[in-house]
């Protein structure tokens, strides 16, 4: 059974990873621009409100003269959809980045979903 409401169609993304300068592989030395773009899925994204507050999961850093943004959300997807902790989600056109491992909450009377946090750091 599919999800019972959803606010947007989303894409995740699994970038193959790069070297950085000093010839390493990590999880921030991503290629998004050829990732691998599978969907669109129907989904429930939400503010993480649950982790960041009243600040609608949103937070700035200023750090040596530099302004940084982080915005966090929580994604709703059907059972099955195949997300990794290493992968990315395009929502309206923005390619967040997903913090930590996905979970699948079991089926029970129809209400069965996949559920992510991920982040959109600015700056």
């Amino acid at each position: 059974m599919s999800l019972p409401f959803t606010t947007h169609q989303v894409y995740v993304l699994r970038p193959p990873k790069v070297l950085d300068g000093h010839g390493n592989k990590s999880r921030s030395t991503k290629d998004w621009p050829n990732a691998v773009r599978s969907g669109p899925f129907d989904a429930c994204v939400q503010p993480d409100s649950a982790s960041l507050g009243a600040s609608l999961a949103t937070s700035e850093t200023r750090d040596g003269g530099r302004e940084q943004t982080k915005r966090s959300i929580q994604v709703f997807l059907d059972p099955g959809v195949d997300v990794l902790a290493t992968d990315g989600v395009e929502v309206e056109g923005a390619i967040w980045e997903i913090n930590g491992s996905s979970f699948t909450l079991p089926d029970v009377g129809g209400l069965g979903h996949v559920i992510f946090k991920a982040d959109l750091v600015r700056g």
